[in-house]
């Protein structure tokens, strides 16, 4: 049984090489007992960014779902914890558990060079965090019409939003 949801999301720079990151984590009862549109100001503010240096999106989308789930592992006692449910926009993500075997039988290294791949420990962690907490990873549409939105979507959209304004905000800086 899911107890927490965790919403991810990230806005990279590129050409500047930075990003931001963030997070929203929720109890699982919080999305059964939203019949009603969630207050979106509210859930902006429980939102928690982090800024990131030398990143690629790639990068940013691990970064970020890996810090994620530290904070989900500070917040919640282990007697606590059921099930986590990660949602992301990130195809990365959401297609790792089926490049598992691949990538561990060439040691998470490229087949023909055999030079390691550049996101190889963060796709260490993502699995044995995987193996230790079990969790289910639900992959979103990244920007859909309002009206399409249902109130997971809505939650998602304003993590989007949040990760965008923060990256405009130091960038301005």
């Amino acid at each position: 049984m899911v107890s927490h949801v965790l919403f991810t999301d990230g806005s990279v720079n590129p050409q500047q090489r930075l990003g931001v990151g963030v997070c929203l984590l929720l109890p699982a009862a919080f999305l059964e007992s939203s019949l009603s549109e969630p207050d979106l100001n509210e859930l902006a503010m429980r939102c928690q960014y982090r800024r990131f240096t030398d990143t690629s999106s790639t990068q940013l989308e691990l970064q970020t779902l890996l810090w994620g789930v530290s904070i989900y592992r500070e917040q919640i006692a282990p007697v606590e914890r059921g099930g986590l449910r990660l949602y992301t926009d990130s195809q990365c993500i959401v297609g790792l558990a089926g490049r598992r075997e691949r990538l561990e039988k060439h040691g998470f290294s490229a087949v023909h060079s055999r030079r390691p791949l550049s996101n190889s420990a963060l796709y260490r962690a993502f699995f044995a965090a995987g193996d230790e907490l079990g969790f289910e990873v639900v992959k979103l549409a990244g920007h859909c019409r309002t009206a399409a939105q249902d109130n997971v979507q809505q939650i998602f959209a304003a993590v989007d939003r949040c990760a965008r304004r923060e990256l405009g905000r130091w960038l301005a800086e």
